[in-house]
């Protein structure tokens, strides 16, 4: 029996953050009741805060979270909107977006330096000494300015040093939650991701049956609900086991703006396109350096894991527990079992993510950067028709923007203006114009 400890990315942060100095108390006077938790899958980011419900009005008052000053405030009528933020001295900056408007104090302060700037939007920056406030002093007011869907507090505490958000129920506020996760569905994924399929909790799924010869991944469809409110809201732990011994695990504490894009590695993105659900992977793609999943190397007779990914041994059948937990502990679990089939070790990997690579076809050519795709893809590119190519699909994400290169026939050259669309199998995705020299069009787009 041998096992291989492999990455551990949450050992560390467990350990740095430092959450248990600084106890919040609340931003509202009103039970909090929550529409998004911290870390929840979304478009291309992980949700940085918690979204605090505001009884479907604006006007409440909001305090502050701890003692501290008034650092930073944003006008903007995109993103969080109406924002401020205050820092405290125990190294976090607290969070408040989505605001209809400020203190007396504070609103006389903003509106004087726009006038003086003539702008109606921008970031402000307080002195230290210009607005100190004391633990539940009143701010500002709930409301529901830039890219809010409907009135509510959006609400962070950061890393003062880092920028990083960190998971605020880590902090002391109360939210009643009695309820347990919500396992909505298994799904197993073949690693050439040439196959997939559902299956329930109890099923056993036979390898051999299905002429199955490669490692395979479980994706999960998990939700949670809090107490006063029916919103699907996101998980705080998920942890994957084989036989008793974990493969895979997440925790979702702390996120880093400039890797949360990686969240297109971190759930099933060609499920999300085809169904519009985000389904978490229990296993790692190669390009994704995100630490909020680990996962153990492990090798036994009767089964191996490398990177979440299970291989059964011929004959052999195992049993895989999957336990999901809310951060008020309340927990959720479902059990399967795996038989294994021969290995074929041949199977179909395609480009090779971590190379550059440059595809032709007629009058287009596609240049691929090291580190656009999350895994080696079977990446497309075909003629369609007249003036249209398949570049990619839609259902393959791109970290980074691939250049297209087309070179145009006389009637596309005439006129002026020029934009182009990437067809990706019905849906049509924007690209951004780089240069036009003579017959050569030149632009960049990524389909996320």
């Amino acid at each position: 029996m041998k096992k291989i400890f492999a990455l551990l990315g949450f050992l560390l942060t467990s350990i740095l953050l430092p959450g248990q100095n600084l106890l919040l108390s609340s931003p509202l006077e009103i039970p909090l009741v929550l529409s998004g938790t911290f870390a929840e899958l979304r478009s291309n980011h992980f949700h940085g805060g918690i979204d605090i419900k505001t009884q479907g009005r604006s006007g409440l008052k909001v305090r502050a979270v701890a003692a501290g000053y008034v650092s930073r405030i944003s006008i903007s009528p995109y993103g969080y909107g109406n924002a401020l933020y205050i820092k405290h001295p125990e190294g976090y900056t607290s969070v408040y977006g989505h605001l209809n408007g400020f203190s007396t104090e504070i609103e006389r302060w903003v509106e004087e330096q726009l006038r003086d700037r003539s702008k109606n939007n921008g970031n402000l920056y307080p002195s230290k000494e210009s607005f100190v406030v004391q633990r539940e002093d009143f701010i500002a007011f709930s409301g529901n300015t830039g890219g809010s869907m409907g009135p509510h507090l959006h609400f962070e505490i950061r890393d003062s040093r880092t920028e990083e958000p960190l998971n605020p129920l880590e902090f002391g506020l109360t939210v009643l939650d009695s309820r347990p996760p919500s396992l909505r569905g298994l799904m197993w994924v073949t690693q050439d991701f040439t196959d997939r399929g559902n299956f329930k909790d109890g099923d056993t799924l036979d390898l051999r049956a299905l002429n199955i010869g490669v490692p395979i991944g479980i994706n999960l469809y998990t939700t949670d609900k809090q107490d006063g409110a029916n919103n699907n809201n996101g998980v705080y732990k998920i942890l994957s086991s084989v036989n008793n011994d974990a493969v895979f695990s997440a925790e979702y504490r702390r996120i880093n703006f400039s890797t949360s894009r990686f969240i297109n590695a971190h759930f099933d993105y060609q499920q999300y396109y085809a169904s519009g659900a985000r389904w978490t992977r229990l296993y790692e793609l190669d390009n994704n350096p995100l630490k909020i999943s680990s996962t153990e190397e492990t090798i036994f007779p009767e089964f191996r894991s490398s990177k979440g990914w299970i291989t059964v041994a011929k004959d052999s059948l195992v049993n895989v527990t999957i336990l999901v937990t809310d951060h008020a502990g309340n927990k959720s679990n479902t059990s399967f079992y795996i038989l294994g089939s021969p290995m074929d070790s041949t199977f179909r990997t395609g480009l090779s993510w971590d190379q550059m690579h440059t595809l032709k076809e007629d009058k287009i050519r596609v240049s691929i950067p090291s580190g656009a795709m999350y895994r080696n893809t079977n990446f497309k590119l075909v003629k369609k028709g007249q003036g249209k190519y398949l570049i990619g699909g839609g259902d393959v994400p791109l970290q980074k923007s691939i250049e297209v290169t087309w070179k145009l026939d006389s009637i596309q050259k005439g006129g002026f203006g020029w934009f182009a669309w990437v067809e990706a199998e019905s849906r049509k995705q924007r690209a951004e114009i780089a240069k036009r020299t003579g017959d050569v069009l030149t632009f960049s787009t990524r389909n996320t």
